[in-house]
């Protein structure tokens, strides 16, 4: 971790001195919650989200990325053993050999439609500067879905 965070100093330092972007590809969301402005979130090698980093982290809305975020550990959550229980994602990720021509996403996915499982979907705006490729998109906090 120490060595992480010298390095991420350093990338922080270089593009302010440059006046830099930087594409940083990582599976770790913490971060990108501290280094990033944008974050694409993809799945199976398509994108399925696209937002500013924290109106993503406030509000996802592709199911894969509500899953990622869940996935995360967060201080104090304990189970029986003392241990930290991280939330995880059920199922498998799909065998990538041919294009898919459904949601990659939907064998996984608790919020699946038929249409799933028939077609990919397309990125669409669903609100200000936030893109989501799903046909039953999570709902935004305080709304029900």
């Amino acid at each position: 971790m120490t060595t992480q965070a010298q390095i991420l100093d350093i990338v922080r330092d270089l593009q302010k001195r440059l006046g830099m972007s930087i594409l940083l590809i990582t599976h770790d969301l913490g971060v990108v919650a501290d280094l990033a402005d944008r974050v694409v979130v993809m799945y199976a090698g398509a994108k399925v989200e696209d937002a500013e980093v924290h109106r993503l982290y406030a509000a996802p809305r592709h199911p894969y990325t509500a899953g990622l975020l869940r996935a995360l550990p967060h201080g104090g959550r304990r189970t029986g053993g003392g241990a930290e229980r991280l939330a995880e994602i059920p199922g498998l990720v799909p065998v990538l050999r041919a294009p898919l021509d459904a949601c990659a996403f939907a064998p996984r996915c608790p919020r699946s439609l038929e249409q799933c499982h028939k077609a990919a979907p397309v990125l669409e705006e669903m609100g200000p500067d936030h893109r989501v490729a799903c046909f039953n998109p999570e709902p935004l906090p305080g709304t029900s879905s």
